[in-house]
């Protein structure tokens, strides 16, 4: 594998950013000149090929070529930084600064990415005519315990000319500045804390070191981490208080001076180090004398490495080369993986680690903008191992920290993505990375080996990928066979595609004629042998296109079956083989061969001559049915495509297979079921398709017309596909297998399938939620409760951890590291588990009243020996504890409420007393202490506050008016399936959770008046008990709504009204705060009727009626239009 540059991010409006920095790049356009759209952003084959080229182009036009030059460099003349973490970047120019943060947005191709979009931009001078020189953005570390791995946040370190260094958050609010040299800021530079590679090595303390003219000033990381977080408190609290005098403490700092340099441009610190002896001798002796008395151990000291001139220049290396002038680098350190060392042919000793430790690679990165090339080159050797043609206005970025405010112990525990190097492209838009492979390192001829085997394990690794473009996959397994340097390990690699079952026919033919055109080339005498090999396989895959060629004239009846079969016999060749070849032709056109009865006759013509070639292995006799069955391979793989098989004639196979004899799968109870079940699943249609199909046997005047069941379908979903015959097909088949294929049993097959294919695939949440159908389409509850009861559970106590752990909706992140899922799939599959825990609740409510079922089966399978069904695996199960499973209901509506509407500030868990917790996540069936009586008043109000919070951010969902045009981030609807009826579902775990349900019915009828669905509210006040309460809650949000018409307007017939009102009316108008109001465009026709409801509402007694009767008047005055 060679290194590789690969986009990772890009950019949403870059212009906007460069419009802002640059004013005059937007106002000043060349006249003929067409603006691009800044929705676009513009790609590199924008400039042509020219750009490569040094000549200068006809009639230039100085001032039109000026303004195109810095539309495309303007990058060049910016301060940029990214956060190693790639959680923050920041442009600067002069005076100006745009932060950017990153979002995850879908393309216009309709697919996820991660873009760059502007945070917060503006001015960050304060001194008059001082210009940013310098900028970093470091990432800190969160002082939590339930810290995942990610920094708290970032901080931005400013550089300026007039030698101030300022600290702001991502907001771009200063926290602290400091004026440390009064001189000219030349370059910021951080290093944080790594774990030392070897015993013994001295650990590196984190600094910040800015560099001066003159001078080195070095701040310690740890004091700095301190200031920075307390500066960060201390600005939050004062904008909570609204002051905004903040007096911060002057940061501890080291000023080292330069002597004796004319110029310096860049410093690097290497940390503390010590003295070797002879060093030390030296020093001593260049300072003392011959008689200079030395210490016992050498001192430690601060070494930095500065480039510049006098007394020393370093960059001539890069001077020297041409194209590389203004050349910026950068550096990859790569760590071998130890799975992937070959071990060496030594003694090895039978005490510690025979591999060793881990060998680290390094390789300088350097991009040449006058050339736009970037290039790899090992440190190590020597050699160039890449070269990428990428632009001429590019910025290479290579920050050489990680997050500060890590030390031994909490390091070992954080594994934080960061990056080492990355490229702005302006161009594109886009940032991009470098891929480094370890063997690039390994390049002299012993490691030769060590390479191939690297390539053997990567080319492992890609036959077992998933990928939908093959031809993609083919390439890169023709790079990889073609860059193994030993006949033996190529002989492997070759061994191991052949072997491959997810590459095609067409795909090993072309990498065998890949590999024999280039072994044919190289005409070396070693290559022979592999040469050959190659050849015999070639041949192979020649007799293979000929045995299918054949196969399919005999389907077309073009060729005689019998004398095929009789060919192919004599040949020698294994009957499994043929078996599986005939049946990969017959699937590959399907369809075709179905439309014609003679090819299925054909196709059972072949079937059964094949299956009385020799070549049959008897299983041994413990495996043995009571029907002495002789288990042949060619029946296995003929029972493993009918389980694979997704046609829409698949029956037609089934019943072929049964003129022979069943396969194992089908030797077993329930096997009909399972096979169908599988089906099903690959078809992915409704179970209400089994339900129709089930009453057309079902109906008792078989000349009923079948329009009456088409009608049926209008209960399925619109996105259905195109049923066609499937209906009739399952007719038949349940005419075929009616015990077998009995509804309930057919439902719990299916259930259980799309739980499987859930399991290996979490991410498809549409799979948990196609099972929780089929569960509830079981009729008998015995079945239903065992079948429920069977569903996995692993995953719930996970998701309940994350939630509690975080304290609110985690990330995507976060959902795919611990729980193995993404963050929306989290949140259909904890609504799946509601939907589960209430099904068994039920199925365990109305088992009482059924009898269990008896479950009857078809003649064929009375003598059968084998594993138990699914169906009576679910009627052995235990009665469950129904308190225990309504308790664990109560947490998965919590949990599900946290992810659905991403709640903050919820730990799910800390809603429940220490019973119980202790009682969550143990056996269904078991009996545990569970909480009772009165609660402590204080859970009880972090309910409340909880429930109050679901119901408010439900109504939002459903009602919130979009002032913009942009779709939310935040879905307003499920992932999958219907969403709950929030507010009911609050009120129920109100009843659960002890608290007062009509706080939460009041709640919700506020909440639609809030957004103005008064006619919804209306309804809503039908199930409050105490309405004198709420009627005082209603006057309260007419007020505010009054309010707004009134005083927010600033109408001049408002003004007018307002002085014609009661001083009481208008003193309380004014103590009314609208900002609250969600929908402040509620017709005042509205608002009259609200207040009308109010006055029905209040009894005459209460001591706001009076106040109520005003309002009448002056909504009445407001609705009369002005003469």
């Amino acid at each position: 594998m060679a290194c590789s540059i690969v986009q990772f991010c890009y950019f949403q409006d870059l212009q906007a950013a460069r419009d802002f920095l640059f004013p005059h790049l937007r106002e000043e356009i060349p006249s003929g000149a067409v603006r691009r759209d800044p929705g676009k952003s513009t790609n590199w084959e924008d400039d042509g090929w020219g750009a490569w080229e040094e000549t200068e182009p006809q009639e230039p036009e100085e001032e039109g070529n000026t303004c195109k030059t810095q539309k495309t460099s303007w990058l060049q003349d910016c301060v940029l930084s990214l956060s190693p973490t790639n959680d923050l970047m920041v442009i600067a120019r002069e005076q100006k600064a745009v932060f950017l943060v990153p979002k995850w947005k879908y393309s216009d191709k309709g697919k996820e990415e991660m873009q760059f979009a502007v945070g917060w931009s503006g001015s960050l001078n304060v001194e008059e005519g001082e210009c940013v020189t310098s900028a970093l953005c470091i990432p800190l570390a969160s002082q939590k315990r339930s810290s995942t791995g990610r920094p708290d946040w970032t901080c931005i370190v400013v550089g300026f000319t007039s030698g101030y260094v300022r600290f702001y958050t991502e907001n771009g609010v200063l926290l602290l500045a400091q004026l440390l040299n009064e001189d000219t800021v030349l370059q910021l530079k951080c290093r944080t804390y790594e774990i030392p590679r070897h015993p013994g090595v001295t650990e590196q303390n984190e600094e910040l070191s800015i560099l001066y003219p003159a001078a080195i000033v070095t701040i310690d990381g740890f004091s700095l981490f301190q200031s920075l977080r307390a500066c960060r408190n201390q600005v939050a609290k004062a904008a909570a208080s609204g002051n905004e005098n903040i007096q911060p403490p002057p940061l501890a700092y080291k000023k080292w001076g330069l002597q004796d340099i004319d110029t310096i441009i860049d410093h690097a610190s290497v940390g503390i180090m010590t003295l070797s002896p002879f060093d030390q001798m030296k020093t001593a002796s260049n300072i003392g004398g011959f008689n200079a008395a030395i210490k016992n151990s050498p001192p430690a000291m601060s070494q930095y490495i500065t480039v510049g001139s006098n007394p020393f220049t370093v960059t001539s290396l890069f001077l020297c080369l041409q194209g590389y002038r203004d050349a910026q680098i950068g550096w990859i350190q790569i760590v071998e993986d130890l799975h992937e060392r070959v071990p060496e042919k030594v003694d090895f000793s039978p005490f510690g680690n025979t591999q060793g430790p881990s060998r680290v690679a390094q390789f300088l990165v350097i991009y040449a903008p006058r050339r736009g090339i970037l290039e790899v080159w090992s440190t190590q050797q020597g050699p160039r191992v890449g070269a990428f043609n990428v632009g001429k206005h590019c910025r290479l970025l290579y920050p050489g920290y990680k997050i500060m405010g890590l030390n031994n112990v909490t390091s070992q525990s954080w594994q934080p993505q960061t990056y080492q190097i990355c490229l702005v492209d302006p161009v594109s838009g886009s940032v991009k990375t470098v891929n480094v492979p370890f063997h690039l390192a390994l390049s002299d001829k012993k490691s030769e080996r060590a390479k191939d085997m690297h390539l053997v394990k990567k080319l492992a690794a890609l036959l077992k990928t998933k990928s939908p473009n093959l031809d993609l996959v083919e390439t890169e397994i023709k790079e990889l066979i073609l860059d193994i340097k030993y006949p033996a390990t190529k002989k492997q690699a070759l061994e191991s595609i052949l072997a491959s079952k997810r590459l095609p026919f067409s795909c090993l033919r072309n990498i065998t004629q890949t590999l024999m055109d280039t072994l044919k080339n190289q005409g070396n005498k070693v290559t022979v042998s592999l040469q050959i090999l190659n050849s015999d396989y070639r041949k192979l895959l020649t007799a293979y296109d000929t045995i299918i060629f054949f196969f399919w004239k005999c389907l077309h009846g073009e060729s005689s079956t019998e004398d095929m079969c009789h060919t192919l016999e004599s040949a020698g060749l294994s009957p499994q083989l043929l078996l599986s070849l005939l049946l990969s032709v017959w699937l590959s056109k399907e369809k075709d061969i179905l439309d014609k009865p003679q090819s299925v006759c054909c196709l059972h013509t072949m079937l059964s001559l094949l299956s009385k070639m020799k070549g049959r292995v008897l299983v041994p006799v413990k495996m043995r049915h009571s029907q002495d069955f002789n288990y042949c391979p060619w029946k296995h793989s003929l029972e493993m495509l009918i389980v694979h098989c997704i046609g829409s004639h698949w029956q037609i196979l089934l019943c072929v297979c049964c003129k022979f004899s069943f396969p194992s799968c089908l030797q077993t109870v329930g096997g009909i079921a399972d096979s169908v079940a599988k089906w099903i699943f690959k078809q992915d249609f409704s179970p209400e398709i089994l339900k129709l199909a089930n009453k057309q046997r079902d109906v008792e005047n078989p000349d009923q017309p079948k329009e009456g069941i088409n009608r049926g379908f209008l209960e399925v979903s619109e996105v259905e596909m195109d049923l066609g015959a499937i209906p009739d097909l399952l007719h038949l088949t349940y005419e075929q297998f009616p015990c077998s294929l009995e509804l309930d049993v057919l439902h719990a097959h299916c259930c259980w399938e799309y739980v499987v294919q859930w399991n290996k695939d979490p991410e498809e949440a549409r799979f948990f939620v196609r099972s929780i159908e089929h569960l509830k389409h079981i009729l008998n509850a015995h079945i239903q409760n065992g079948k429920s009861y069977l569903h996995p559970r692993k995953k719930r106590f996970a998701a309940t951890h994350l939630d509690s752990m975080v304290g609110k909706a985690p990330k995507d992140r976060l959902c795919r590291r611990d729980v193995g899922m993404s963050d929306t799939a989290v949140t259909s599959f904890l609504g799946s588990c509601l939907d589960l825990l209430q099904t068994l609740m039920e199925a365990d409510v109305s088992r009482d009243e059924m009898q269990v079922p008896v479950l009857d089966t078809e003649d064929a399978w009375l003598s059968v020996e084998g594993p138990i069904s699914i169906v009576e695996l679910a009627l052995e199960q235990k009665h469950i504890h129904y308190p225990l499973v309504e308790h664990h209901s109560i947490l998965c509506s919590i949990l599900y409420a946290v992810m659905r509407f991403s709640l903050k500030s919820v730990k799910p868990l800390s809603l429940f007393d220490s019973k119980g917790k202790n009682a969550f996540f143990k056996d269904l069936t078991s009996i545990q202490l569970l909480p009772s009586g009165e609660m402590d008043p204080n859970f009880i109000s972090a309910r409340q506050q909880f429930l109050l919070k679901v119901v408010s951010a439900a109504v939002q969902a459903q009602h919130s008016i979009r002032k913009d045009k942009d779709p939310p981030e935040e879905a307003t609807t499920a992932p999958f399936g219907k969403d709950q009826d929030w507010p009911v579902l609050a009120v129920d775990l109100a009843h659960h959770l002890q608290v007062s349900e009509d706080v939460i019915r009041r709640h919700y009828v506020g909440e639609l008046y809030n957004y103005g669905v008064d006619h919804l509210a209306e309804e809503a006040i039908l199930q409050v008990h105490d309405k004198e309460v709420l009627a005082s809650q209603l006057l309260v949000l007419t007020g505010q709504r009054l309010a707004h018409a009134l005083l927010h307007t600033q109408t001049k017939e408002g003004m007018e009204l307002l002085a014609r009102l009661s001083p009481t009316l208008c003193t309380w108008l004014k103590a009314m705060d609208p900002q609250d109001l969600q929908n402040t465009e509620v017709p005042i026709a509205t608002t009259a009727k609200l207040v009308n409801k109010v006055i029905e509402l209040l009894p005459e007694k209460h001591g706001q009626y009076t106040l109520a009767l005003h309002l009448i008047e002056a909504v009445e005055a407001i609705s009369i239009p002005p003469l």
